[in-house]
């Protein structure tokens, strides 16, 4: 009873069934949504002055008011700019980004072997719904992903586009050690152009070598990836937010493709950049 009863939630699988804001890791997506729709839009300059406002009502800023000033878009990526991808939200719209996102698997079903994964949700909003728009740029507002959703995210980039169908088990043993059943490995689609996923590659690389994600990196291995740093619940409440890290390694031939977050654990760029380092260097050392 006192587990049922606890509002931590113990019993909880998180990585396939908790829902969370994933705040800017889900710029990776927001980021594609923009290379696939407006036009030239990676040479682009952008202004940034730590804080979003459509007609007087400020939408969004930067987290801690920091002013990055003019920004490329990878500049703006690297170092995780809300003033630049709040804007890109509302240059995408709604539809726009939905579809991207809904590519991604958010909003459906993901065919997996031995997991059932929650659906990760991202809403519709009116086109007057500015604010909501923006938001949903930078990973806020209705957006919620499980750690599973945004592994994929990271595995299709690492992958050049093509996302896999999650799976538990490779092969079925008999008691004896015969193999009885292996599990072949299926291609779920082609989310997004290679050459699309090539400029996120590079963007993610950035990210690591030197914008918010600088604690990921390790001395023999390339990492690329992207921090996120997620509010939630009620603001009043004072709450820390939640630290993300989607990240893949390494650059030139990936091996491993990793989700992390922190409950309540303060800045992506932290704590869970920092056990993403740890997890990628025992995994491929």
């Amino acid at each position: 009873k006192s587990i049922v009863a606890n509002k931590e939630m113990p019993l909880l699988n998180r990585a396939v069934s908790g829902l969370y804001p994933p705040g800017s890791s889900f710029k990776t997506v927001t980021a594609v949504s923009a290379l696939g729709n407006l036009n030239n839009v990676y040479g682009k300059t952008f202004d940034d002055t730590g804080k979003l406002a459509v007609n007087g009502t400020e939408l969004l800023e930067n987290y801690n008011g920091e002013v990055l000033g003019n920004l490329d878009f990878k500049s703006a990526y690297v170092h995780s700019s809300n003033v630049v991808f709040g804007t890109l939200g509302l240059d995408l719209g709604n539809n726009a980004l939905k579809e991207t996102a809904e590519k991604f698997y958010f909003n459906k079903n993901i065919p997996s072997v031995g997991l059932t994964i929650e659906n990760s949700k991202f809403p519709t909003y009116k086109n007057n719904e500015k604010g909501n728009i923006a938001q949903s740029g930078i990973g806020q507002s209705g957006v919620l992903a499980t750690p599973m959703q945004m592994a994929l995210v990271v595995s299709t980039v690492a992958n050049n586009g093509i996302m896999m169908q999650p799976m538990m088990v490779k092969e079925i043993l008999s008691s004896k050690g015969k193999s009885i059943e292996k599990i072949e490995p299926k291609q779920l689609g082609q989310i997004m152009p290679g050459e699309t996923a090539r400029s996120m590659k590079e963007l993610m690389r950035g990210v690591v070598a030197e914008g918010t994600g600088t604690n990921a990196a390790l001395q023999n291995i390339v990492v690329s990836g992207k921090t996120g740093t997620a509010d939630h619940d009620d603001p009043s409440k004072q709450k820390a937010p939640h630290s993300w890290f989607t990240g893949f390694a390494p650059y030139d031939n990936p091996k491993i493709a990793i989700a992390v977050i922190v409950e309540d654990g303060g800045q992506g760029g932290g704590i869970a950049a920092g056990i993403t380092r740890q997890l990628i260097e025992t995994y491929l050392q």
